[in-house]
């Protein structure tokens, strides 16, 4: 059971820190073209960590 939760918080960490740096104002200073991309990119993201979070769920279920 720790290691679901140390799993979760891993992955849970990883998605909040991508978010900040995606949304950060030094990011848009350094590549004004992204902010346009933002959206995208941000949907992009979710999809992937929806993937994961699947497997992961789709792996536990068999695990058990």
């Amino acid at each position: 059971m720790l290691l679901y939760i140390m799993v979760i918080t891993l992955a849970l960490i990883g998605g909040i820190a991508t978010m900040l740096v995606g949304l950060s104002q030094e990011n848009r200073k350094s590549n004004p073209e992204y902010e346009r991309k933002t959206k995208n990119n941000i949907v992009k993201l979710v999809v992937i960590y929806l993937i994961a979070l699947i497997g992961f769920i789709t792996i536990w279920a068999l695990v058990d």
